[in-house]
C-alpha cells in the first residue's frame, strides 16, 4: 500500500505551489524588458538614473504592494502563512521608511527563488533582474507589436493574452481603457507575423503590426488636413452621424469578447 503527500492547499482549494507559480510569473513580468520600458516608477527603483542595466536591488516588500501582486497574495490563507495579513497591512498603509523589514510572506520569497529571470538577496528582502536590461530598437519593437481592434470593454489582459499565446510568448498586453483597441507585444517578429496570418479578420477582429498601423495612422492624419476630406467628413457626419477614421476591423462589428472565443 503506497501513500502520497498532497501539496498545501489554500482556502479556495488551490495548491500552494500554484500560488507560488502565479506570483513568480507576475514578478517576472514586473522586471521584464516589456514592462520596464513603460513603468517609469519601477525603472527608477531599478536604477535608471545610475545603472543602464537596471540591476539595482529593489525592496521586495515595495513590489509586493503593487496591485496584481497584492491580489495574488490575498489568495494565501492566514493558516498557510500566519504573517500575511499583518504583512500586507504594513505594505499598503505604512510609509516605506517606517516598515519593519520582516514582513515578506514566505510564498513571495519562494516565488523569487524559483525564477530564473530574478535574483533574491541573501536576507530575502530585495529582488533584482538576473540579466542586464537591453534597450530595443523602436522599429524592431513596432514590428513585433500588434495592433488589435476591436477589443470589448469586458475583455481583460488575460483574455487577450490567451488569444495570442498559441503563436509565441506574449511579452506585454496594453488595453487603453474605453478605446476599443489594444496592443500585444510578442517576443519575436516571427511570432507576430504568425499571429497576424492566423487571426487577422477572424471574427471581425483586425490584427496588424504596429508598423503597419502607424503607417495607416499617419496617412489618415495627412488626409485629415485636406480641406476636401474635411468637407467630406462633415457631409458624412450630417448623413450618418459618424466621424473619425474608419474601423480597421470592418463595419457593423458585433460586440463580444476574447473570453468567449471571439466575435461572431
Amino acid at each position: 500500500m503506497s501513500s502520497t503527500t498532497s501539496a498545501p492547499v489554500n482556502a479556495a482549494g488551490a495548491p500552494q505551489d500554484a500560488i507560488v507559480a502565479k506570483l513568480q510569473k507576475q514578478l517576472d513580468y514586473y522586471f521584464s524588458d516589456a514592462n520596464l520600458r513603460r513603468d517609469a516608477h519601477l525603472r527608477g527603483l531599478a536604477g535608471a538614473k545610475d545603472d543602464a542595466t537596471l540591476r539595482q536591488w529593489v525592496d521586495l516588500e515595495h513590489v509586493l504592494a503593487f496591485a496584481r501582486a497584492r491580489a495574488i497574495l490575498d489568495e494565501v490563507p492566514t493558516a498557510t502563512d500566519g504573517d500575511r495579513l499583518s504583512a500586507m497591512t504594513q505594505l499598503t498603509e505604512e510609509p516605506a521608511k517606517k516598515r519593519a523589514k520582516k514582513t515578506i510572506p514566505a510564498v513571495a520569497q519562494d516565488a523569487a527563488r524559483a525564477s530564473s529571470a530574478l535574483e533574491l538577496s541573501e536576507d530575502g528582502l530585495q529582488i533584482r533582474r538576473a540579466q542586464p536590461y537591453v534597450e530595443v530598437d523602436k522599429k524592431e519593437l513596432a514590428a513585433r507589436t500588434l495592433y488589435v481592434e476591436p477589443v470589448a470593454d469586458e475583455d481583460s489582459i488575460d483574455d487577450v493574452r490567451a488569444r495570442f499565446a498559441p503563436y509565441g510568448n506574449v511579452a506585454n498586453v496594453s488595453l487603453p481603457k474605453g478605446r476599443g483597441f489594444g496592443f500585444v507585444e510578442l517576443e519575436t517578429r516571427e511570432s507576430a507575423q504568425a499571429a497576424v496570418a492566423a487571426l487577422d479578420g477572424v471574427d471581425g477582429v483586425a490584427v496588424l503590426t504596429k508598423l503597419e498601423w502607424e503607417r495607416i495612422d499617419r496617412r489618415w492624419k495627412d488626409l485629415s488636413r485636406s480641406p476636401a476630406v474635411a468637407q467630406a467628413r462633415r457631409r458624412r457626419r450630417n448623413v450618418a452621424g459618424a466621424d473619425g477614421p474608419p474601423k480597421l476591423g470592418g463595419s457593423k462589428i458585433q460586440p463580444g469578447g476574447f473570453a468567449k472565443g471571439g466575435r461572431k
